[in-house]
Order: C-alpha cells, then structure tokens, then sequence
C-alpha cells in the first residue's frame, strides 16, 4: 500500500494523465466554438445568427456546442468574457513600472489601438448588440473599467508627484485620457484608419502633452 502512489506516478508518467489532456482538449474546442461565434455574429448580428451556423464555422455538429454553452445568449456572454480578459490584460505589462509617463503612455494608446485594428469583428458585435449584454454582464465590464481607471489616475498621480505633469486634477486627466482612447474607436473600426498605432499613439499623447494652442 505505500508504494501505490509511487506506482500511481509511474503508470502516469508512461501514459499520460488523460484527465489533464481532456480538459485541455475540452477547453481548445470551447476556443474555437467562440472564435466561430465571433465571425458568425460579425457577419449577421446576434439575432439573426443561428447555433447550426456557429457549429458550421466551428466544423463540429450542434449538439456538440450545447456541451459547452446552454444558450446562444450564453455563448456570446463567454465570448464578451474571453474578449475583456484578453483586452486588459494586453494593456499591462510589468516593464512598464519603469519607464517615465510620456512613454507609459504612448504603450498604453499603441496597444489599445492595435487591439481595435485587429479584433474588428468583435468591435462590430459590441456595438451592433448592446441589447444583448445583459445588466450582470454590463455590471461585469463597468467594474473592470473603473478598476482600470483608478490605475490610470494613480499613474497620473505618480507622474504628478515626480514632476513629469504640472498640478493638474487627476482625476479629470484620466478621463481625457479615457476619452481619447475611446474616441478612436469608431475611426479604427468602421472607417478603416489604417495610420499605424505607433504613430497614432505618439500624435495623441504629444497633443496631451503639449495641447494643440499655438504658443
């Protein structure tokens, strides 16, 4: 008996622990379910997308989303869920500690930029089927923003303190920072402005940083 976890080991070692690979198998199709809904909805709006249409575009059959989502409604709450996630955690990056707030920001308006030109269709869900994004997942986003919000203000405070911005309210320079982010949206998204976000990015903090009065 004291050597069955050692034996346990062993039989693991040589066979491969299956319940691991199937729960990374599970979680690779969930993934490509998703990335199916977001090219499927993109293209015809939530309302008028069928499952059958998802599981065409995912090559599975239908029964087969139903293992992993109840309800199309559920399916595009995950996708929501997927797509925030990976949005904010692309805007931190730890080297950024180090760097002074000019170029700070610059990262964070290239990222935020590059992320709208290359998650188009996503872009074009949201806006297209707000009435779809029920109050707890709405709730969801909200509490993400604001938290998101407060590092921004907190990064402003800092580069307050370290003199690299003069007295200013941080709190309404983190909303026109916020703004300016938000503000490009539609730009980048429906109208196709394919300026390069690097260049995009230092064009608007130089305009934050110098203002646009003729000195």
């Amino acid at each position: 008996m004291r050597h069955q976890p050692l034996r346990l080991f062993y039989v693991r070692f040589l066979l491969g622990d299956e319940s691991v690979k199937r729960k990374e198998g599970k979680g690779l199709k969930r993934d490509a379910i998703i990335d199916a809904a977001v090219q499927v909805f993109s293209s015809k709006g939530y309302h008028n997308t069928r499952m059958e249409e998802i599981a065409i575009a995912a090559g599975i059959g239908k029964g087969t989303i139903y293992e992993y989502f109840e309800s199309k409604l559920q399916l595009f709450q995950a996708l929501m869920e997927r797509s925030l996630q990976t949005y904010y955690s692309k805007m931190e990056t730890s080297d950024l500690q180090q760097l002074g707030f000019r170029e700070r920001l610059c990262h964070l308006l290239e990222a935020n930029f590059s992320f709208s030109r290359e998650n188009k269709n996503l872009a074009r869900i949201i806006y297209w089927d707000t009435d779809v994004i029920d109050e707890e997942l709405k709730e969801w986003g909200l509490a993400i923003r604001k938290e998101k919000e407060e590092k921004l203000k907190a990064i402003v405070g800092e580069a307050i303190t370290r003199g690299e911005l003069r007295e200013v309210d941080s709190y309404l320079t983190t909303l026109v920072i916020m703004g300016c982010l938000e503000s490009m949206y539609v730009p980048i998204i429906f109208e196709d402005l394919d300026r390069p976000a690097d260049e995009l990015a230092l064009q608007v903090v130089d305009m934050i940083m110098q203002g646009i009065g003729n000195k």
